[in-house]
This record gives structure tokens, C-alpha cells and sequence, in this order.
């Protein structure tokens, strides 16, 4: 009866407990799961919070691990095939589960995807942007507009080294690694890691190294650019002299250093890239829409980036690169170390080149294929002397340069020749000029010897070569001086010198209305030229961001240097007229380089900037 008894009973529990189990189980979701192989240091909890379970229910399906865990365990690890209804509410219910690979990092999903970051974070109820390799993410069917599928490097440019459906992976080389493994991976070639590290040629794996690892982003379709090459390459659908042009932009992007900034960026805060990689990435937009620009009057082009970054050893590597042997146009760099080598390379290989960077005239001799945009001060200051020896006004002019500088007195020294050689043809006769030699003044001295060569008659010009601020505030409050003094309170002065005088901070003004400043310039935009309207919509459209003077330069060096050196299929005109600069080259010397002649003037009229127009 006993026995009877203890059997019943138990029959009876067993049902009970399958009855509650099979009510239960229709309310529980069905569950897939994935293996995790335990690495050293790792913990239940840690390895719970990375899944994302509950604590209880990882010991429910490794109940071997509440007594600890051992290096190499096998921990299963339940996957939910769908979202419980508190997140239900809150994100769609099509959702992809990603497991991260070694290397993966959220900047790289988001783009392999086509889901925003911070979309990915939320969804993930992340705070931070770190990953752990095998941890499994949930991918919302949410997609981003395939032309910026992802935030791109720093905010509102374009990575350049990426085609539209590549994506970059930084991989730090672990002890015992090799090229082969590697590879394998990232399921990539062996040649394409070589490809786009041409470090390993020379120097080899090693450990602690960062590769740059490109991968295709899955699903991706290109529909503006359709080619084969790996590098950017900007294929034009006509031909121009049955020959592609080859362009390498050679700038320093930095590209791991910037990666690894937006990378490692904490939520909510604006992480910025350094400057020099800004504004490489914006010369490099200018570029690309001047490229684009060129498309359409059917050159035929291929666009080729390096990352120049600061050392030397970068630009040998690039010399030896196949592409850039074969350059037609080279575009960069911009550190004068690197200028100088570059230069030699072009001259040797005949190809001409043109850098952003202002670098000095003289660098032009014996390079003849080396071209240079802006005009330096030396040109700046002949050009003031023509102008202002052209003008109809009757001035009294004073010449001041520094004694303590150089290259002020340089400036003095070619103004003064080249106003003095200027003569102006009126009805046939030759009008006699007299000649003015540069005043050498020191900052902190007593100037007021000067008051005794000003007019009380004719306007007096002030021209200043110089653009150190020291000087210049020194000598903007002697002539504030001056024209407060009881000899000259009622006579005129005007102010002409370099662009610095309109930049400085130190003077007001009031003071810069008052001497109606006039100064020589590179070039400043006129943001109200319909010109530069087209390219700031143009540059709005592809970039979703406004232009800065570098994208202008940008443009500008790709459209002047195509009129001058292969101008078949622009515009016949005497001179490019730019966003920035206008641009007219001119050789220096025989034998020797190209420099941008055109400078432009302005003047301070009622507060008002204004360009002064020239014959």
C-alpha cells in the first residue's frame, strides 16, 4: 500500500510539472543558439553581459559553469529568434543578428549594413563604442540611404581611400599571426593586404602593426562608380586623345589615426579629426567635383589617392606604387620635405605637379614642370607698386618696411623698383614719376620724424610690406598718431599693404574704415558670385556639408592647371577664372617653374568690403 501509494504520488507530480512545463513553453519564444569558447580572464557574468542573457538563464544551459570556468570551455549560449514585446514597441521586428568578427568594429557593421551607428547603439543599448569578438548585435531592417549609408570619417566627408562599397577595417598584427592566416581571415587575397600596405614589401609582419584591411560591403550596388580597379578610380564616358589621364592626389589624410578617432568616439560627444586631415579631406572634395566637372566635357580621367601622412619613407613608398609612375598630373603634398622630394621625381619623370601648399618662388627654379597657385608677396608687392602707379590719384607716398625683417625689406626693395621703372604713356608723352625708396622703420621707436615728409595737400599713402602683427599695430597707431597730431588732424591718409591688414585683430575697425585700408590679395571668395552659388550647391548635394576655402582651392587647382596643360577641351579663355584665385602661370625663368601672376585688390569703403576692379 505504501509503495502504491509513493508511485501514484509521484505519477502525480510528473504530470503536474509537464502540464505547468507545456503552458509555459507556449509563451516561451523558440530559441536557436550559438557556441562560445572561453577565453582567459572571462567570466560568467561577463560573458552573460555580452550576450546580452540573463544571468539565471546562462546557468540554466551551462549549469557546469556555477562551479567556474576554464580557458577552452564550450558555453552555449541561447539566441531568441524574436524581440520580447518591451522591445517590440520599440524597434522593428525584422532584425538581423550579427556575430562580430576579430577586427569588427561598429563604424565597420554599420557600414556593412547600411545602419547608422548610433541607430545600432540604441538598438543595442550600448554606452560605449567598444566590441567584443563573437558578441552578437541586433541589426535593425532599418536602411540608410545607400549614398551615405554610414557616418562617414569625420562628419560630412567622403573617405577617400574607399570606393562606395568598401569598407575599412584597422587589424593590429597579434604575436604568432601571418599573411596567410590573415587573410584568411578576412577571406581576402594575400596580394590585396599587400596591396594596401606596401610597408610589408620592405619591412615584413610584425607584431603590434596596424594593417589596413578593404572589404566589400555585402549587398552593396555602386551606381556611380562602375569599375574594376582598386584604386578610386573616376572612369569618363568619352575619350580625350584616345587616352585615360591619370591624377594622383598626394595629401596627408592620416587615414588610421583618423579612423581610429571616430572609431573609439564616446556617445554624444564631438570628437574632431586633427586639422591638417581636414583639410586634406576637403582639398580632396574640391578635387573630386572639379574632376567631375571635367567629365563633362569628356576627358577621360582616373583618380589615384595616397596618403602622404608626414614621413619621407611614405613617399618612397609611393614612388615605387605602378600607378603613380604613371601619373600625367600629381597634386600634392604639402610639407616641404616631401614637396622636395616630389619635385625631383617630377622633374626626372617629366610629369607636372602642382601642391596646395604656398611653398616659396624660388623653389620654382630649374623645375619646370612645378607649378605654383598662389602668388607669392614678392609678386603681391610688384603688382601693388604697378597699381598703385596706375591709379589716377596724386598721392604722397610713404614706404615702410621693417628693419628687423628680411623679407619686409625684400617687399620694400621690389615695390620700390618696380614703381620706380613704371612709366604711364599719356598723348604720346612719357609722364616723369619720382622715385620713392622703402623708409626702414624698428617696431617701439619713435617715428616721429615721418610727420615732417606727410601733406597737408595731397592724400598720404601709407604702404606698409610687411605682414608681421607686431609691426603692423605699431604701425597703424603711428599713423593714428599721425592723423591725430596738430599738423596733420586735417589731412588725408590712406592705408595699402598685404592682406594682414585686413585680417589683423589688433586694430579697429573703425580705424580700418577711417584710412579707407587697401591691401593686395590672393583671392577671397565672393560668396554672392552666382559661381560660387553652383558650387556650393553642387558641393551641398554630395557632401551634405558647406565648402571651406580648401574645397575652393581644390576645385581651382584641378580647372587652372587643366587650361594650362591640357586645355583642348576648356574654354579658350586668357585666364582661369577661379572661386578662390584667378589664375594666369607663368614661367619664372627659362628652364624653370610656373607661378600664378594674378593678384586681386580690395579695399574698406563704409564698412563695406569691395573689389577694386582692374584693367
Amino acid at each position: 500500500m505504501g509503495i502504491k501509494n509513493l508511485t501514484y504520488r509521484f505519477l502525480s507530480f510528473f504530470l503536474a510539472v509537464f502540464f505547468v512545463t507545456n503552458i509555459i513553453a507556449q509563451d516561451k519564444p523558440n530559441l536557436k543558439f550559438t557556441y562560445h569558447t572561453v577565453s582567459r580572464g572571462e567570466t560568467s557574468y561577463g560573458i552573460a553581459k555580452k550576450y546580452q542573457i540573463d544571468l539565471n538563464e546562462f546557468f540554466n544551459y551551462n549549469p557546469s559553469a556555477s562551479n567556474g570556468l576554464s580557458k577552452g570551455d564550450t558555453l552555449k549560449i541561447p539566441i531568441k529568434t524574436f524581440i520580447n514585446q518591451t522591445l517590440d514597441n520599440e524597434i522593428d521586428s525584422s532584425v538581423k543578428i550579427h556575430k562580430v568578427q576579430p577586427g569588427e568594429t561598429l563604424w565597420s557593421i554599420a557600414k556593412i549594413y547600411g545602419v547608422k551607428l548610433p541607430t545600432i547603439k540604441a538598438y543595442n543599448k550600448l554606452t560605449t563604442n567598444e566590441l567584443s569578438e563573437s558578441q552578437l548585435l541586433l541589426i535593425p531592417n532599418i536602411q540608410s540611404d545607400t549614398s551615405n549609408i554610414v557616418q562617414p570619417l569625420f562628419k560630412h566627408v567622403d573617405h577617400p581611400l574607399l570606393k562606395k562599397c568598401d569598407t575599412l577595417i584597422i587589424h593590429k598584427v597579434k604575436k604568432k599571426e601571418t599573411l596567410y592566416s590573415i587573410s584568411k581571415k578576412y577571406t581576402i587575397g594575400l596580394d590585396h593586404i599587400i596591396k594596401n600596405n606596401p610597408f610589408l614589401n620592405e619591412f615584413g609582419l610584425k607584431k603590434d602593426q596596424e594593417l589596413k584591411i578593404i572589404l566589400r560591403i555585402k549587398d552593396c550596388i555602386e551606381d556611380s562608380i562602375d569599375n574594376e580597379n582598386d584604386s578610386l578610380d573616376l572612369f569618363l564616358e568619352r575619350v580625350y586623345d584616345q587616352k585615360t589621364l591619370r591624377i594622383s592626389l598626394v595629401l596627408p589624410f592620416f587615414i588610421n589615426k583618423s579612423d581610429s578617432i571616430i572609431v573609439n568616439c564616446p556617445e554624444n560627444t564631438n570628437c574632431s579629426i586633427e586639422k591638417i586631415s581636414e583639410n586634406s579631406f576637403q582639398i580632396y572634395n574640391g578635387v573630386k567635383i572639379a574632376l567631375l566637372d571635367l567629365k563633362d566635357l569628356g576627358y577621360n580621367l582616373e583618380l589615384n589617392v595616397f596618403d602622404s601622412k608626414y614621413d619621407t619613407n611614405t613617399i618612397k613608398e609611393i614612388f615605387q606604387d605602378t600607378l603613380f609612375k604613371s601619373s600625367n598630373l600629381i597634386i600634392g603634398p604639402l610639407f616641404t620635405k616631401n614637396i622636395k622630394m616630389m619635385r625631383i621625381f617630377s622633374k626626372n619623370s617629366h610629369i607636372p605637379m602642382i601642391s596646395p601648399y604656398n611653398i616659396p618662388s624660388q623653389a620654382l627654379f630649374n623645375y619646370p614642370d612645378l607649378f605654383k597657385i598662389q602668388p607669392s608677396r614678392s609678386t603681391q608687392a610688384k603688382e601693388m607698386a604697378i597699381h598703385i602707379n596706375k591709379s589716377k590719384e596724386d598721392y604722397n607716398i610713404l614706404l615702410l618696411s621693417d628693419f628687423e625683417d628680411n623679407k619686409s625689406k625684400v617687399y620694400g626693395s621690389i615695390f620700390s623698383d618696380a614703381f620706380n621703372d613704371t612709366s604711364n604713356l599719356i598723348n604720346d608723352s612719357i609722364k616723369t614719376i619720382d622715385s620713392i625708396s622703402p623708409i626702414l622703420l624698428k617696431r617701439g621707436e619713435d617715428w616721429t620724424h615721418l610727420l615732417d615728409r606727410l601733406s597737408n595737400n595731397k592724400s598720404n599713402l601709407i604702404v606698409i610690406t610687411s605682414n608681421k602683427v607686431p609691426f603692423l599695430t605699431y604701425a597703424f597707431n603711428q599713423v593714428i598718431e599721425f592723423s591725430n597730431s596738430q599738423e596733420h588732424y586735417k589731412s588725408d591718409f590712406e592705408i595699402f599693404g598685404f592682406e594682414d591688414l585686413y585680417r589683423i585683430k589688433t586694430i579697429d575697425v573703425i580705424y580700418k574704415n577711417k584710412f579707407n585700408l587697401h591691401f593686395v590679395s590672393k583671392g577671397i571668395p565672393d560668396l554672392s558670385s552666382i559661381r560660387i552659388a553652383k558650387f556650393k550647391d553642387k558641393y551641398r548635394n554630395f557632401f551634405s556639408s558647406e565648402p571651406t576655402k580648401y574645397s575652393y582651392q581644390g576645385y581651382d587647382i584641378v580647372k587652372s592647371i587643366f587650361m594650362k596643360i591640357y586645355p583642348d577641351k576648356l574654354n579658350s579663355e586668357s585666364y582661369y577664372k577661379g572661386l578662390l584665385n584667378d589664375v594666369f602661370y607663368n614661367r619664372i625663368d627659362l628652364g624653370s617653374g610656373s607661378e600664378n601672376k594674378l593678384v586681386k585688390f580690395y579695399r574698406i569703403e563704409d564698412y563695406n568690403l569691395i573689389q577694386i576692379p582692374q584693367d
